[in-house]
């Protein structure tokens, strides 16, 4: 064998090796991968892969359904309205404040949609707003800010002593936040209830309307 053959198989020799090893380095990757996608992340770390089985859509269902505790506040007709005056109907409630830079407003953007939605059976929803700002959330203020949403969505307002005693069926927080032109730090939660006056989902901030329409529509089939 002549000098130069032996570095030519050698080369060969090498060249073949590498080929191997990347082609078993490839298969490795594969095989984990592969591996990764297919598991359930059990311990909340890593690679999250959701399973459309246990997708969360936003939205919390109360089973049993849990009876609500009835209150009285002020509507935004300045009248006095008790949320038993709304049984028989589907409740969606929302805690918020007319001066909310953004939560409240998209919140009640996504009420506007999900009776769009419902067509005909918008009639059997009431759609409510519970003020955590009774200084100056006054019912014609209330009336006013709605207004601008839906003339039907309906307000309610009051003091604060009557919120801490109906806010323990609902997990209410809300702060007041110092100064002149105060924020209000609060819930952003949707609750349904359903006509016989019980809580039946609690709806995260962001779920999409269409989840809420669907969850309705179950409700009133």
């Amino acid at each position: 064998m002549s000098s130069e053959t032996q570095p030519r198989n050698s080369r060969t020799l090498l060249i073949g090796g590498l080929v191997v090893a990347l082609v078993v380095t490839a298969a490795v990757i594969f095989l984990l991968l592969n591996q990764v996608l297919n598991t359930p992340d059990t311990n909340n770390s890593g690679l999250a892969v959701v399973d459309s089985d246990s997708y969360f859509d936003g939205a919390t269902v109360i089973d049993p359904p849990r009876p609500l505790t009835d209150f009285t506040l002020t509507a935004d007709s300045g009248e006095p309205m008790s949320l038993s005056d709304l049984r028989g109907k589907v409740v969606l409630l929302y805690f918020g404040y007319t001066n909310c830079p953004d939560i409240c407003p998209i919140t009640l953007g996504d009420y506007k949609q999900v009776k769009a939605d419902l067509g005909d059976l918008a009639d059997d929803v009431a759609f409510l707003m519970i003020s955590v700002d009774g200084t100056r959330d006054t019912p014609d203020r209330m009336a006013s800010y709605l207004e601008n949403f839906d003339p039907e969505f309906i307000g309610m307002t009051g003091e604060d002593q009557v919120l801490t005693k109906i806010g323990a069926d609902y997990g209410l927080y809300y702060e007041v936040q110092q100064g002149e032109n105060y924020t209000v730090d609060h819930t952003a939660s949707i609750f349904m209830i359903n006509p016989d006056m019980e809580l039946t989902t609690v709806f995260t901030y962001g779920t999409e309307p269409e989840v809420i329409t669907e969850d309705i529509r179950d409700l009133l089939s």
